[in-house]
């Protein structure tokens, strides 16, 4: 009769290990995400069709960006890597103390998220003008972007209250519903597009009304997910909690830290308005497509690695989150390489099968895809950051990666002005890019300190793998055009053209990665 300490070893060994368990939640997140994402593109074909690439695009989106800017610096990104090493460790103590602590938090958040709304509508020339310098010498586009701007304000306070509800559930291990959440905001846009646009003689006005509902519906769908983890959120005044200093010390440096792609892509939008009407909407669409894989792969691996570390790290294990760091670097790197080849080559036929109807021409669609290579440069950089800057905040490190923004958004301002002399709004682009890859060795310097090379033999092989495997599919692709002419007029084949290559494009990178000896990293992303 197997001992019970036998049986605790059988289980042990048969239990995930804490690197499957985060690849499992990266991969819940990322599908989750690509439902998002196939539902933002359709939006912005809708958006693309209504609005085109002229005045009211680039009204619409320089009043779109106000609030989203602040979102992604204040909310999203900001608030989940300052609360999930606290709550992790508080959960430790117990969960009465964390809920506690949550319910605090919320209180103060209300509070400051309502009092920023409402000083943002009422000071909202000078942030618009503060956005967009170039828009002020137009009396049309600024009139238009000032009132959608005050129109789509409010969305802000939403979307905070719903990203502290993302955070709490990262926590607890629950991807799903934040990464499906923002798939309801596409929602909304789309209806709004479809159904309230043609009754306004300003579709702009319909559009902005759709992001507000969007707003709610994002919120009020986390209450039931919070209740089966066991918290539901109760007004708190007991602000003198060591956890909200603590909270409070870790959001103030990574305010810029965690923004800084944003910063980055939010100056090359300022200085888009100080060239020729289109080139906000074209950083806009291209930023657009380039997220996706963003998403899929930096944001999704980012989002499941902060928790698995943080934990690791409350229970003083740091060989395992160094373990993990350095399997969530090789798999980030392996899977966006590809995606890196595919929208550099395939930018053309992305852009103009997704957005060439309407009253988007063909001549936006070359602008735009132009600007799309150029953020695809930058790409990898723009998920590693995502996931190194994790790992800080995994620790509660988050003035290094504050300092390395800083110094990314000054060599991006620099770049892009001297860049967008040459090549306009292509050199802005590219400015973001390379800034990017700044910030990115900056971050591997640093952990470097911290845990020692985040890059062993075992992963430094599979970044090389992908990387032969990359070149490859880009061969591929390259055959392609030559046998089969990208069709130019035909939607249809357009479509099954550019499913043709990504598709193709897939088959032969994972097939060159199973020759050069990646069997086993194939066999787990089919499980995934």
């Amino acid at each position: 009769m197997a001992s019970k300490q036998d049986k605790s070893n059988q289980r042990l060994k048969s239990a995930p290990s804490s690197s499957s368990v985060m690849l499992r939640a990266a991969s819940k997140v990322g599908g989750w995400t690509m439902i998002s994402r196939i539902l933002g593109f359709v939006r912005d074909i809708f958006l693309a069709r209504v609005l085109g690439a002229g005045v009211l695009a680039d009204a619409f989106f320089v009043a779109f960006k106000l609030p989203n800017f602040f979102r992604r610096m204040f909310a999203e990104g900001t608030l989940t890597v300052a609360l999930v090493p606290v709550l992790s460790e508080l959960r430790q103590q117990g969960e009465p103390e964390a809920h506690s602590f949550l319910d605090a938090l919320a209180t103060l958040l209300l509070l400051a998220v309502l009092l920023f709304t409402l000083l943002g509508m009422l000071f909202m020339p000078w942030l618009l003008y503060l956005f967009a310098p170039g828009f002020a010498d137009e009396p049309e586009r600024w009139q238009m972007a000032l009132e959608l701007a005050r129109w789509m304000f409010p969305y802000l306070a939403m979307i905070s209250l719903t990203a502290m509800g993302w955070a709490v559930l990262n926590t607890y291990k629950n991807f799903a519903v934040p990464a499906a959440t923002p798939a309801l905001l596409n929602v909304a846009i789309i209806f709004a597009a479809v159904v309230l646009a043609p009754l306004f003689d300003n579709p702009t006005i319909a559009l902005a009304i759709g992001i507000l509902i969007g707003g709610a519906l994002q919120l009020l769908i986390q209450f039931p997910a919070l209740k089966r983890i066991g918290w539901v959120p109760r007004i708190s005044f007991d602000f003198k909690q060591a956890a909200i200093g603590e909270t409070l010390r870790l959001f103030a440096p990574a305010l810029l830290a965690i923004a800084a792609v944003q910063i980055n892509i939010l100056v090359g939008t300022i200085l888009a308005t100080l060239l020729d009407t289109g080139a906000v909407s074209y950083l806009y669409y291209a930023d657009r497509i380039v997220q996706l894989p963003l998403a899929l792969f930096g944001i999704a691996m980012s989002t499941a690695l902060l928790p698995t570390l943080a934990g690791h790290l409350a229970r003083g294990d740091q060989g395992a989150a160094l373990d993990d760091l350095r399997a969530g670097l090789a798999w980030l790197t392996w899977l966006t390489l590809p995606a890196v080849v595919g929208a550099f080559y395939l930018a053309e036929p992305i852009v103009v099968t997704l957005f060439e109807r309407g009253a988007f021409t063909h001549a936006d669609s070359m602008a735009t895809a132009q600007t799309l290579q150029a953020y695809a440069v930058g790409l990898l950089a723009f998920c590693w950051v995502r996931l190194l800057a994790s790992a800080c905040y995994a620790g509660k490190d988050a003035k290094a990666p504050m300092q390395y923004a800083a110094l990314s958004v000054a060599v991006n301002i620099i770049l892009a002005l001297v860049l967008m002399q040459y090549w306009a709004y292509v050199g802005l682009a590219l400015a973001t890019s390379l800034a990017a890859f700044v910030n990115a060795l900056l971050l591997i310097l640093r952990l470097r300190k911290t845990y020692g090379s985040i890059v062993d033999a075992k992963s430094a092989r599979r970044m090389l793998t992908a990387m032969l495997a990359s070149l490859l599919m880009y061969g591929a692709l390259l055959g392609l055009s030559e046998l089969w002419l990208f069709p130019q007029h035909d939607w249809l084949m357009q479509a099954l053209w550019l499913t043709a290559a990504v598709a193709g494009g897939a088959v032969v990178f994972l097939l060159s990665a199973l020759i050069l000896g990646e069997k086993a990293l194939l066999q787990g992303l089919r499980k995934r």
